[in-house]
């Protein structure tokens, strides 16, 4: 049980921090501008992270910062045994420097072929250095299936068409079995945020209640409940950039967690 646990919470720390929400005020007129998808190479887009469980764990020997605070996403092309690739990076920061960074190799399509992971200390100790082929079990995962670090991306990717859903699938490597979650855009709205004002389409995030995994059976229904209930994502309609993101994942009695874009370099 105690293991499930640690699943499921490594999980909920992942889709949290991919995710920021709602807008608050009217805000300036005037929308700012973010590059369009045929620029986004290289691009560096920065988020805060809001609401932060201050009775969270924060220790990196255990590989898991409950308390990320900041993070940094950027796309690269890649290649994977001669295929092209796309490079998926992303840089988790705690309040106190710690940090954990991951590099998916991936398809265009976003399916894994490889998953980095380095946890590094805020005295700059390497705590955590793991690679896993995920190309080497792809009978295990359908079609489209992401790697749990790259939601992100694949909300990037998601048809915005109000009422039309996209379904993925996500894992968190090959000892798991893979998740299905519907992207479903429901809205536009004008979001503000720390890098301006946007108008976004209101994207609603589910996990599937009838394909559970094996280990989520055994949890009581009530912690079931919590882990799949919605949150939301907030992506521009014009170039598709995840600009805010907002749920609750870590527990009843957890706040709720808010990222929000802040700058792009």
């Amino acid at each position: 049980m105690k293991r499930c646990l640690a699943i499921v919470v490594s999980a909920a720390v992942i889709l949290v921090s991919v995710i920021a929400g709602l807008a608050s005020g009217a805000g300036p007129a005037q929308i700012s501008a973010v590059p369009s998808p045929l620029a986004k190479t290289g691009v560096r887009y920065n988020y805060r992270i809001r609401n932060v469980d201050p009775l969270a764990k924060d220790d990196p020997a255990d590989g898991r910062f409950w308390r990320i605070s900041e993070y940094t996403v950027w796309e690269e092309p890649g290649v994977y045994e001669g295929r092209a690739a796309r490079a998926l990076h992303r840089e988790d920061r705690s309040p106190k420097g710690d940090r954990v960074l991951w590099e998916i190799t991936a398809s265009p399509e976003l399916y894994p072929y490889r998953a980095g992971r380095k946890v590094i200390t805020r005295q700059g100790k390497m705590v955590e250095d793991q690679t896993e082929i995920l190309a080497n079990h792809f009978y295990r995962f359908p079609p489209r299936t992401i790697h749990g670090a790259a939601i992100s991306w694949a909300l990037e990717r998601a048809d915005l068409t109000i009422g039309k859903r996209t379904d993925y699938w996500f894992t968190l490597g090959t000892e798991n079995e893979p998740w299905q979650m519907f992207f479903i855009p429901e809205a536009e709205e004008t979001v503000n945020v720390p890098a301006g004002t946007f108008r976004c389409v209101r994207v609603k995030v589910e996990l599937s209640a009838d394909k559970l995994p094996g280990f989520l059976k055994m949890l009581p229904k009530i912690v079931i409940r919590q882990i799949i209930s919605p949150s939301y994502a907030w992506v521009t309609k014009d170039t598709h950039t995840l600009i805010k993101y907002q749920g609750k994942l870590e527990g009843p009695s957890a706040p709720e967690r808010v990222q929000e874009l802040v700058s792009v370099r």
